[in-house]
């Protein structure tokens, strides 16, 4: 649930969405005279290929920090002239404060600030979000170094979980047809199934998780003994329950309810989904009239 921060946590909670960012971070600040360490920070981000999106007013770029800003490979800058707004974030976590980018306020002035988590306190994160979105879409773009302006926002305007999971289940069925076209893929009730996939006798269902869903048991014993080993050793999670075999991806898989968290989890799916039928279609002969492990 959300948190309240002092003057203190929020220099250090903001230095911490920079140095635990995975893909994008946005700031937003009306006033911005950086800190070396801030400076730092912002560069390493920058070398790990993260996105930053910077969003300021008020007071034209000082030449310094001009200089240090556009020499960085992985930046968008926008400038909104009323804007008085501050907030920073990554995807697991964000900070609306009273507190600008602005070396002085780091050590002079008294801030206070509220810490949100994308999990715990999803409909604020994503309210903030969609705010900052639209400041954005209303701003001058002074630098553009990642995607064109249009194509940012609407990539990472938030969705709610039923338009994701729409939007998701449509696209995931056009790339299985084209991935797999010799198989049948079916749609109902949000649910996408190929039957005898990606063996004779097993069934993928995808309805949220990858299930695998085995009809004879003891096939379901012979694909265990031979083939668990390798799957397990996938960087996904993979668990072996009764006739199924249930895929999530790794724990620490974000993902981001927009059309780019679309895609990102698209590409997941299909990751596990390939990587199941390789070790199965290497592992197991389909010549004959009966399934047979491969010699």
């Amino acid at each position: 649930m959300a948190k309240f921060l002092t003057t203190t946590a929020n220099s250090y909670h903001i230095e911490d969405i920079i140095l635990n960012a995975q893909d994008t971070i946005t700031l937003v600040t009306p006033y911005l005279k950086l800190s070396q360490n801030l400076i730092d920070r912002i560069k390493d981000a920058d070398r790990k290929d993260i996105k930053i999106i910077l969003i300021y007013g008020k007071d034209e770029l000082k030449e310094s920090q001009q200089k240090v800003l556009y020499s960085l490979n992985n930046i968008d800058i926008y400038y909104f002239h009323n804007l008085h707004a501050k907030c920073y974030y990554n995807e697991t976590n964000m900070i609306v404060t009273s507190m600008n980018l602005y070396e002085f306020s780091e050590k002079n002035n008294r801030e206070m600030g509220i810490l949100l988590d994308s999990n715990l306190d999803r409909d604020l994160f994503l309210d903030a979000k969609n705010e900052v979105h639209s400041i954005i879409n209303n701003s001058q773009n002074i630098l553009n170094k990642n995607n064109s302006k249009s194509e940012t926002i609407e990539n990472a305007y938030e969705l709610d979980y039923d338009e994701f999971e729409k939007i998701k289940n449509l696209k995931l069925t056009e790339n299985l047809k084209e991935a797999y076209s010799e198989f049948k893929v079916k749609t109902e009730n949000d649910k996408i199934e190929i039957e005898n996939f990606p063996l004779k006798g097993i069934n993928l269902e995808i309805n949220g998780r990858i299930d695998f869903i085995f009809n004879d048991n003891s096939f379901y014993r012979d694909v265990k003994k031979h083939t668990s080993n390798k799957i397990n050793n996938l960087p996904e999670r993979y668990f072996w329950n009764r006739l199924q075999i249930n895929a999530y991806p790794e724990k620490n898989f974000i993902i981001e309810y927009s059309n780019n968290g679309v895609n990102k989890s698209i590409t997941k799916d299909l990751s596990i989904i390939k990587s199941v039928y390789t070790i199965l279609n290497h592992t197991f002969d389909l010549s004959s009239n009966c399934i047979t492990i491969r010699k």
